[in-house]
């Protein structure tokens, strides 16, 4: 008999001797006969399609979108005389089938517990990977190409992106932001598949990752010494690692450091980045291709960004010649400019840098301060973690080679990130930038370290107040380090 190991919502999760993966079973609730007739015709409900779908591109968020949408089809169900004891899953459904696309998938997509969904064909279950269990099989299937074919019709239509015989591939994202990318025959000679990465509706800030020990206490106000600069000259970031390593999370954490007085311009090839936590943010991406006209790539959209008068850009992943682009940007002065790349180490980071396709000289490659490196790792104890594996410092180049510093590495054994013996010399520039003596420097990272422990003891866990927090400690340190311990105001004068 499979064990029940969790259970929640709809959704149970089980083990089974004869399966290798954990089992995700999701409830389908038992719907009366006219609750049945609903649900399998829930166009018929929807008199003025076009109207809410043109209504809908008024709304910002896919929080407010869905908002809107549980009000308008409770409304419609109302108005039709339609009463149901399961009428939030009802509605859930016409919104999943009629205006998100998602149809039988609906109930994955809303768990925040999955990573990614995977449709490998026709008659074979979907698997997901979930944040706790890893990798599991569901018991959600599609039974034949047409109702597979709805989907990636409904993701080709969404996107404006054409995929057939002669365009086999398909990246989009969907309505709340997450990334689809879809193969069908020729690239998928076996059937088509859809794999979906999940966004985060509310993504993951700093002091999450510090109770999830994905990087320490001083990790982190290092960090936020280095993104936010003192206001002066924040450090250029690299974020490198494996795919679900955490990259594009980290990348998300860090930019809540960024001053509000700055504007950003993020490039991506499908968006994932969430940024609306700062006011003057324009997220631009590449390759739409939309139907007929012309492909934009990430390194036009980079060179475009050094017209819009960005403070920095954030280029969501470098894998051509927008690496090249964004080095000049580096040096041009848009100081604190991040972006990730695919790689395990930071020595492979550079390397890849430097090799073909994106061939950046060996001259530049200084102008990136910190290499910052994720990896991910499962047993059966913990589950899935992430952690920063390395944070290493581009101390220059000697004889051709790229003199690297690693200051954080993971102890395995520990699962702690610990502060290496070697020193930073990334402290004397910036302690030269802001006209500080290390001294102070060394007194600005402490404080920082003990306003996160505070707002991690506090359990100060709402991004809004995370970033709030920090922000009045950059503009009024000693009201805030008055509220957290008095005897810490000593250490401004420092």
């Amino acid at each position: 008999m499979p064990e029940v190991i969790e259970a929640y919502g709809d959704v149970k999760i089980m083990r089974d001797e004869e399966s290798t993966l954990p089992l995700y079973i999701v409830l389908s609730p038992k719907f009366s006969k006219n609750e049945t007739s609903v649900v399998e015709r829930p166009k018929a409900l929807i008199s003025n399609y076009r109207e809410i779908i043109k209504e809908l591109e008024s709304f910002r968020t896919s929080e407010e979108k869905e908002a809107f949408l549980i009000e308008y089809v409770k409304k419609q169900l109302k108005e039709k005389g339609i009463s149901s004891d399961n009428m939030d899953r009802i509605v859930t459904v016409i919104i999943d089938d009629v205006f998100l696309g998602y149809g039988r998938i609906g109930p994955l997509m809303r768990d925040e517990h999955l990573e990614e969904i995977m449709v490998n064909g026709v008659g074979i279950p979907a698997f997901v990977v979930h944040r706790k269990y890893g990798m599991c099989m569901t018991n959600i299937q599609y039974d034949s190409q047409d109702t597979l074919y709805e989907l990636i019709n409904w993701l080709s239509n969404y996107s404006g992106r054409k995929i057939d015989y002669g365009t086999p591939l398909l990246d989009a994202h969907m309505p709340d932001g997450s990334r689809a990318n879809v193969a069908v025959s020729p690239a998928a000679p076996n059937g088509p598949s859809v794999t979906i990465r999940k966004f985060k509706k509310v993504p993951f800030n700093i002091i999450d990752l510090i109770k999830l020990k994905t990087l320490s206490v001083d990790l982190a106000a290092f960090l936020w010494l280095c993104v936010e600069g003192m206001g002066i000259q924040p450090c250029n970031i690299l974020v490198a690692g494996g795919s679900g390593s955490g990259k594009t999370t980290m990348l998300n954490a860090l930019a809540m450091f960024v001053p509000h007085n700055e504007r950003i311009v993020t490039v991506e090839d499908t968006l994932e980045l969430n940024f609306e936590f700062l006011e003057n943010w324009v997220a631009m991406e590449a390759n739409p291709s939309v139907l007929g006209k012309t492909r934009i790539n990430s390194e036009a959209l980079v060179e475009n960004t050094l017209r819009m008068r960005p403070d920095r850009v954030i280029v969501g992943e470098v894998r051509g010649g927008e690496a090249y682009t964004l080095l000049v940007a580096m040096d041009i002065g848009l100081d604190g400019s991040m972006c990730t790349i695919h790689a395990n180490t930071a020595r492979d980071s550079t390397l890849r840098l430097m090799d073909e396709p994106m061939n950046i000289p060996i001259r530049m490659i200084p102008l990136i301060d910190v290499v910052l490196v994720m990896n991910r790792h499962f047993s059966r104890s913990t589950g899935v973690i992430r952690r920063v594996t390395e944070v290493a410092e581009i101390a220059g180049i000697e004889k051709d080679v790229v003199q690297l510093g690693d200051i954080y590495k993971w102890k395995s054994k520990e699962d702690d990130v610990a502060r290496t013996e070697y020193p930073i010399l990334l402290k004397e520039r910036i302690s030269e930038r802001c006209s500080m003596s290390k001294k102070q420097l060394n007194a600005e990272l402490f404080l920082r370290e003990k306003v996160l422990e505070y707002m991690v003891k506090k359990n100060i866990g709402d991004t809004g107040r995370v970033i709030e927090m920090m922000h009045r400690y950059i503009t009024n340190p000693k009201a805030v380090l008055s509220k957290i311990n008095p005897k810490l105001v000593r250490y401004l004068k420092r």
